[in-house]
Parts: structure tokens; sequence; C-alpha cells
């Protein structure tokens, strides 16, 4: 940046920013720009793509791709989409889409082509390669190739081109070694100093022009002209057809300092501004002086730049210029009125700059530590003019031996009196009277010799003083008193209309003291539970409208509501940009304005938003203490002003607070996991489609543009797999992992600090399902499994049938033979028993025979019934039950009851479940009609939920069960509940009868 010396009153400030986010290389050889917004630079390590966030290098592909060659030059073709990009002596058509490249052919007669010096120019309508020293070759489009064209463009054999240029009026200007002349594309005749027929005064004054090596046309018919013979050095000529009779002028340049050799080798008309550059030269023309001056200091890297060779200027459709040098690719910005950066080198050499301050009368006054004070008035324009006549009259009869009146630490005008204070090291004051144009130099006692770092005025016209040592002193008619010893170092005093005097500590916090009686009414300090102030080191403080205390802390910012008392707190998790805030400054918007150790920043109350400025905006860059703008002040005609060890700040906030328009987003870069994809093939389509298995992808996107765009949001969102819009904090680009098939939807968008939102730019993604996803695959799953579920079920229902059937074989076999067999030894049993004797042992052992074939009948019936498939039903088993009830009890006069529910209908029971349900019934009222005594019993069987309940109770006498718990019948019951899944409950006593509940689930 050209910084403005504040002993010059006039000049242009000059802002470099340096583009290093990816560049493969610092050799930039050209700059260009597509017409898509994207930025084209060629290194000597290739081709990149700029986006104003990131990088891209145009890699080669298969035998379609640019070659990976040095880049020498870049020119848009005629084709808004295609560049023409010229690798030594190897030209070609770059399709910015596809980045397919398309090489040219060279239609030259010069033999060994690729020994001669050649460059491309472009004038707007025609593309021209140069071979230097040779011949000049227009290009065909429709060939693709260079060739000589005499109708488009002819001159004479022994010209030796070297540059090309067409005027205004639409003639086309050559240099050559042999001059300058120029050709007609009407006449097709080609005019020279010594073919000059209409006596063109032009040409007559650059007849003694020879030995061009380039040459420059300027938007004032100006030419700037480079003439080298083989045994001189370059000289600079200037031709002004304005001013004939002033004919051919030398001018002068200026190489970088400390330059063993130097070469100009190029000029370029931007932004209304004449520019001279080359190999350790980069000049500014200066009108007055009719030259080319520096216009950076190259020692000193946060304002200007330090490069070897200059190799073009490029300005982009935004009006941007960027600089194509050895050390880098840089934007160069001309900052306007609005804003003036100036060194105090000049005035105070190494003093650093302690305070700045204004006068009622506007006048600025600067004040140093160990170099008293500067006084400059500056214009609606910024212009700064040193007054040294207030200097003089402040420091005259200084007393002699005392250079403590030197240091000064800061500088105030009383309100009341209009008189002015300079607060110096060791308790010096300076107290200087307008009206009597004469300082009194005063140590008053009260200050204890301690430094005073701070004063100002309260709302009675008093002023109050601070000193390093922590003594809060007050100004009264005929002396000063101490109100308070504060016992730390104070850092700002600050006044309130309530009565109320605030004082800011370097560590011990903030106090609010009555403004009368100089009694402390609050004290504001750090806490741990986080309530209080960040820290009590406090750098400044300042009034945010009527009830905020803005507060700059040594690692934040903090907000004190005066209303309700309570603190909040601003760090880099927040929003606040940078952690340590130097000083604030209230515009007159409402807004606060303050120094970090990142720069400018501003605080706009409406939005609650943080917004930096930085070089990009027209300030310096804050790289160490020097440039650490650490005193601030509004000035009385609403410009702001900061300042820091040897620089300070003027600006304009109301040029500053211009909300900035929203920019539409441009998707830039589709990545597919490591891959880039074609944005042409995307943009065609409208939507990309990806397999089951392209699911990591990563989408950048960039406003494309490039002055500025830092104070805007980007927000994105995945529709499909979130509704949520996200912002994009850093990098403007969105990775989504594992996405699954569908149909998504990627939206993204700006907005400014207003809260307004650009359109939306969005990009449909559709991935495939897996064939194993697919409907089809699905269909057909469902119906091998309903086919499988089918087969298994007919071959269970085969095996049930086959089972049904055997189970009907063996009942039907059991009762028709072994069934007939044991009644035929029942009866012949019978019958032989009748005609024996009683007592004889024949009889008893076939009473025997009768009796046990009996039971083996009816072990035999129940068999036979429980493998029969048909009495797998609940309700058959609930009619034997009671069929057998009628057998047992009826015989012995036993009444009973027998309940079933109706929900017992559609039960069906397993075969092994029934025989062993129906047991432990049968085993239970055979105990019943055997022991109990009963005369009733009552018997439940019902089936509710999922569970099949039987209980039986009797009157009868009842047992111990505990000295029967053992007994074979009660194990067997408890076992078949087992076999059951269930639970039987036996519940009996002496004398209380017996119940038996069984619960079987089903």
């Amino acid at each position: 940046m050209l910084l403005v010396s504040t002993s010059q009153s006039k000049a242009l400030e000059i802002s470099f920013n340096r583009i290093s986010n990816g560049l493969s290389t610092n050799f930039v050889n050209c700059v260009s720009q597509s017409a898509d917004g994207f930025i084209w630079v060629g290194t000597q390590n290739g081709l990149q793509r700029y986006d104003g966030y990131r990088f891209r290098r145009i890699s080669t592909r298969s035998g379609k791709g640019i070659p990976s060659l040095p880049v020498d030059q870049i020119f848009p073709a005629d084709d808004s989409a295609v560049l023409i990009v010229r690798m030594g002596h190897r030209i070609g058509l770059l399709d910015t889409r596809t980045f397919i490249f398309s090489e040219s052919a060279i239609n030259s007669t010069v033999s060994e082509l690729e020994e001669n010096n050649v460059k491309l120019f472009k004038d707007g309508k025609d593309t021209y390669l140069i071979i230097f020293g040779k011949e000049i070759l227009t290009y065909n489009r429709r060939k693709n190739c260079f060739e000589k064209n005499v109708n488009i463009l002819n001159y004479p054999d022994g010209w030796k081109p070297t540059g090309i240029q067409r005027d205004k009026s639409g003639k086309i200007w050559v240099s050559g070694y042999a001059g300058i002349g120029y050709f007609d594309p009407l006449k097709k005749v080609f005019y020279t100093p010594n073919n000059n027929p209409t006596k063109m005064s032009t040409l007559s004054a650059l007849k003694s022009v020879k030995d061009v090596t380039h040459f420059m046309i300027d938007s004032h018919d100006r030419f700037f002209i480079n003439t080298w013979p083989l045994d001189k050095p370059y000289t600079i000529l200037l031709f002004d057809p304005g001013t004939p009779l002033s004919g051919l002028r030398k001018i002068s340049t200026m190489p970088n300092p400390k330059s063993n050799y130097n070469e100009l080798s190029g000029f370029s008309e931007q932004n209304g501004l004449i520019w001279g550059f080359g190999i350790d030269t980069f000049n500014l023309f200066e009108e007055k002086t009719k030259s080319f001056e520096i216009f950076f200091n190259p020692d000193n890297l946060d304002y200007g730049i330090k490069v070897n060779n200059i190799t073009q200027i490029f300005r982009d459709r935004d009006k941007n210029l960027w600089v194509a040098t050895d050390n880098g690719l840089y934007t160069m910005s001309i900052i306007g009125d609005h804003i003036r950066n100036a060194v105090t080198t000049a005035d105070f050499g190494t003093a650093p700059l302690s305070d700045i301050t204004a006068l009622s009368d506007g006048r600025l006054i600067l004040s140093s530590w160990g170099s008293k004070i500067s006084v400059y008035r500056y214009d609606s324009s910024l212009h700064l003019a040193l007054e040294k006549s207030l200097i003089n009259a402040i420091y005259k009869n200084t007393p002699k031996g005392d250079n403590f009146f030197s240091f000064v630490w800061a500088v105030e005008q009383e309100i009341s009196t209009g008189k002015l204070y300079l607060a110096c090291q060791a308790g010096r004051l300076i107290e200087f009277d307008f009206k009597k144009n004469a300082s009194v130099f005063l140590t008053p006692s009260a200050f204890k010799g301690q430094t005073i770092r701070t004063l100002a005025n309260d709302n009675y016209g008093k002023m109050w003083f601070g000193t390093h040592g922590g003594l809060l002193i007050r100004r009264n008619e005929s002396d000063f008193t101490l109100v308070a010893n504060l016992k730390s170092s104070i850092t700002r005093i600050l006044s309130r209309s309530l009565g109320s005097i605030w004082v800011a500590t370097a560590g011990n916090g903030i106090f609010e003291l009555d403004v009368i009686s100089g009694k402390v009414r609050s004290h504001l300090i750090s806490k741990k539970d986080g309530s209080g102030l960040t820290t009590n080191r406090v750098s400044d403080i300042a009034f945010l409208g009527d009830s905020t205390l803005a507060i700059a802390c040594s690692s934040g910012l903090d907000f004190f509501n005066l209303a309700t008392h309570k603190i909040k707190q601003f760090n880099t998790q927040n929003g606040l940009p940078q952690g340590v805030v130097t000083s604030l400054v209230p515009d007159g918007n409402g807004h606060l304005w303050m120094a970090t150790i990142g720069g400018i920043c501003r605080y706009n109350s409406t939005t609650g938003e943080f917004q930096i400025f930085d070089k990009k905006a027209g300030f310096l860059n804050t790289s160490n203490m020097e440039n650490l703008m650490n005193q601030g002040l509004k000035l009385p005609d609403g410009k702001i002003a900061f300042s820091g060890e040897s620089s300070f700040v003027i600006f304009d906030p109301v040029k500053l607070n211009i909300t900035p328009p929203v920019r539409k987003v441009t998707i830039t870069d589709f990545k597919l996991f490591d891959h880039y994809l074609s944005m042409d093939s995307i943009g065609k389509q409208g939507r990309i489609k990806l397999k089951h298995d392209e699911n990591f992808i990563n989408i950048s996107f960039a406003p494309l543009t490039y002055g500025g765009g830092n104070e805007l949001k980007y927000f994105y969102k995945l529709e499909g797999a979130s509704e949520k819009w996200i912002r994009s904090e850093t990098g403007l680009s969105a990775t989504f992992a594992s996405l699954q098939p569908g149909e998504y939807n990627f939206m993204v968008r700006s907005q400014n600090t207003e809260g307004k939102f650009s359109d939306i730019t969005s990009l449909g993604i559709s991935i495939s399902p897996a064939f194993y996803q697919s409907w089809w695959f699905v269909v057909i799953l469902i119906l091998i499994a309903l086919f499988s579920i089918y087969t298994l079920y007919q071959a269970r229902l085969k095996r049930l049938l086959e089972v049904h059937r055997l189970r009907e074989k063996v009942a039907r076999d059991l009762h028709d033979d072994v069934g007939s067999t044991l009644t035929s030894i029942n009866i012949l049993s019978e019958v032989a028993r009748q005609g024996l004797e009683e007592d004889s042992m024949a009889k008893q052992y076939l009473q025997r025979i009768g009796k046990n074939s009996t039971q083996m009948m009816e072990s035999m019936d129940d068999i036979v019934w429980s493998i029969k498939p048909d009495n797998d039903q609940l309700h058959k088993i609930t009619a034997r039950m009671r069929e057998y009830t009628a057998s047992i009890l009826e015989p012995q006069n036993i009444r009973y009851s027998f309940e079933a529910n109706d929900n017992i209908k559609h039960i069906k029971l397993g075969m092994e479940s029934r025989r062993n349900l129906f047991l432990i019934f049968k085993e239970a009222l055979n105990n019943i009609s055997k022991y109990s005594e009963a005369t009733l019993v009552g018997i439940s069987i019902r089936y509710e939920g999922v569970q099949i309940t039987l209980s039986i109770f009797d009157n009868g006498k009842g047992f111990d069960l505990k000295s029967h718990s053992r007994g074979n019948g009660l194990m067997n019951m408890r076992k078949r509940s087992d076999m059951l899944k269930g639970s039987i409950d036996i519940q009996s006593a002496p004398g209380e009868g017996t119940r038996i509940v069984l619960k079987v689930s089903v």
C-alpha cells in the first residue's frame, strides 16, 4: 500500500493484496478472466483457475488436455467459453467448460521458429502473433491457425515488427526496428514517417524513432514508446498529439532501490492510470512531472510488495487490478477519498505515536512519546496539511533541561475555556491558551510525578486526569485535586450526563464515580461465575446509545447494560472476529467501530453482526505492534480516526456503512471422492446422476467477485437429506458422505449484512439404487419368500396329513385289534370264573385277570382317544371330561358342577398336550373319589386371552400338603404341568377341602 506521508499534502493510496491460497508457484506470468467470471492464472507450473477462494490446477487429460508447460499468455477468444493460451511457441484454444485443448497451427515462413521470441497481441477485433523482428501472423478462427493475411494487416518488408495496437479511429499501428507506422484497413495501405502523403503530425513527430521494442497508445492518444538500440540503454519516449509542438519527450523511470539491472518491458493503462513495469521496475506515471515514479515501499510488505519482475497488469470485469509477478499474484486496489492512511515517521522519526485528538475547529493533533506533537488540517478528500505555527506556539518557552514535556501521552481541549492540555511524562502538564497564544508548563504536586495517561471533560466543564499509577485527579479553578486512587493505570475517562464519570483501568476493572463528590457508585470487575467483566484489564470504554457501555478488554468485548446492570460478553466463539480489542469509537449511525489485532472492525447494532475491514477495504494490514491501532476518536465532522505507533487512519464510516449487494452464487466444482466431474456436462443436464456407491461428494461454490465478498454470508442445504440451511464458515464448500440412494437438490445462496438473501443456485443430484435396492429386486425377493413359505407350508401340511392318517390308523388298529383281544380276555376270564368254586386259587387268578384286563381296556380307551385327531379340539376334551366326571362321581352320589365358556370351541391342542391335560384332570377326580369324602365338587375350564385355566375344588376333608407333597399323584400332576409349560397351584388343609388350579398358555 502506498501510505501517505504526513509531509505530503496529496497522494494516491494503492493497496496490494497477495493471493496465495493454493497457487502452485509464485512465478506468475499472466492473468485473464473468462466470461463466466473465473480468473485464469498462467504460471511456470501450468494453468490454474481461481474462483476467489481456491485455486484449481487444470490437469492434463489424456490426449485432450492442455500440455504441462509454463503458460506465458492468456486471452479470451471470441467465444466466451474459450481461451487462447500461449505456452512458449505452442498456442491453442482451451474450452473452459470441458478443459479440452485444441492446438493451433502456426503457418510461418520463419525458419527455426523456436529460436525467436514470440508474443500474442489482441486488439479487441483480431488476435495477432508477433515473431519479434520477423513477421506478424493473424489468427484464423475457422482454421484454428495463425497465418499471414495482407487483407487484415500488411507492412513493408524489412520493418521487423515488434508491437501492434489499434487506435480509436481503427488504424493499426505497428512498431519495429525500422520505426513506427500504421496500416489503414480501408485503403489497405501502410503509412510510415517516410510515406506520409497527408503530412500527419504524429507520423512526422515519430520520424526519428527507431529500434522500438514495445509501445502503447493511451486513452488520450498519447504514445509511450520504449526504444532500445543494440549498443545503448533503453529509453522511454512520450509523444502527445494534443501538444505536438512539444515533440518527443524523454521520460525518466524509477527502478527499485538497490537494483543492479532493470528493464521497463511493458505499459498498461488501467482505471485512468498509466503503469510501467518490468524487471526491478514498477512505476506509476505522474502527470505533473511527466515521469514514471515508484509508488510503494518494496522493503515494507505491510504496505507494498517485494518483487523482481512484473509481467502483466490486468483489469477484471469488476475493475479490480491484478498484478502477475515472480513473487506471486496480487490484487491492486486504488483507494478512494473516504479513507486516508498515513505514516508519522517523517514527523516523529522512531518516536511512537501515542494519541490522536481533534480540536473544535477540526484540526488534528498527533502526540508522540518523545518527539512532541504534530498538527494537521484535512479537507473533504482527506488530504492532510501540516501546520507548524501551533506547534511552535505551544512549545515556545519550554523549560530548559526538562525533556519530559516532549513525551506527550494524550491531548484534550477543555470545553469550558477552550484551553488545550497536553498530558506528559513524570507528572508534566502543558496548558495552552489560544487567546494568549502561549503555554504554561505545569508540574502539579497532585500527580506525584506519575505519567499522565489520559484526560477528559466532564459535563460540568471540569477536566479530569488519570495517571499511570492509578491517580484520578480533577482540575479545579485554582488547583488540582486528588479524587481517588484506583491502584491501576487509568486507560480512559468517560463522562455521562447523569452525573457520573466512568473510569477504565488496566488491571482493576471499571469504576463509576459521582462527578461532584467523587464517591464510587459502582465497580465492575471480573467474576469467577462469568457474570462480570471478561477481564479486569480494560483498554477502552465507549457509550453505545443511551443504554450500553461498550468495554474493550484485553481478551474480548463486553456490553454493560446500564439499566439492568447485566454484562454480555463477546469473544471469538460467539461472533467477535478477533479476541483482542484495543480501542472503541461509536459512529453517528449507532454502530461501534473498534481497533483489533486483526484490523478495523465494525459492530452493526441493528443486526448484531461484526465485520472486519481489511486491506481490500483500504485499511492497513495489522501485522505487528507498529501498525496495531490502539487509540481512536470521532472527529467533529463525523469521520473516525484510529492511531497506532507509527501510522494512523482517517475514514468516513458513512461510505463504509453501505450495504453490499447480494450476489448469486456459482457452483464452481463438483468432486466425487477425489475426482472432479465436468461442470459442462452437469450444466447441460441440469442435474447429476450417480451410482449407488458414488455417495461421497464435495461441492464448491463462490460468488466469482474478487474485490470484496468477505462481508457476505453463505448458506447451503441438501434437500432430501436435511431441510436446515447450514452456514458455510470457511472455504465455501459442502461435503456429504454416505448418501443413500434417492433424489436430492443442493441449494446455496448468499446473505448481505442487512439480512437480504440472493437468488438460490441449485443443482439436482440423483443417486440410483443398487440392483438389490431396486423395486423389481425387492418384488423378486418377496415372490421367492412367498414361494418358499408356500413350499414349506405345503410340506408341513403334507406332513400333518401323514401324521393325521397315521394317528387314525394307530387308533383304529388299537381299538380293533388290541381292544377286541382285551375284551375277549375279559369275557373268557369271566366265563371261566363262573364254573369254579369260590375260594379256589384258579378263580382268584381269573378275577385278577379280569380286573387287569378291564383296567387295560380303560387305559387303551384313553390312549385311543388321545391319538385320534378328531379329539384335538378343546371342546372335545371338555366333553370327555364331563363324561369321565359323571362316571366317577355319580355312582358315589357326589354332587358336582361343570362349567366351560364358549371360547373353548376354537382352541386346538396337540396330542401330547391334550393327553397331559386330561391325565391331570383324571388324577384329580380319582383322588377326590377315593380319599376326599366330599359331597360337592366344582369343575371349571375357561379360555381367556391366551390362557386355559382348569379349576377343580371339593368340600372334602382335605389333607396336609407338607406330609403328602411327595405322593405319586401330586408329583405326576406337577410333572405333567411342567410338560405343558404351565403352572399348577394346589391348596388344601385338613377339614377345609382341596382346590387345584392349572394354567396353560396356548
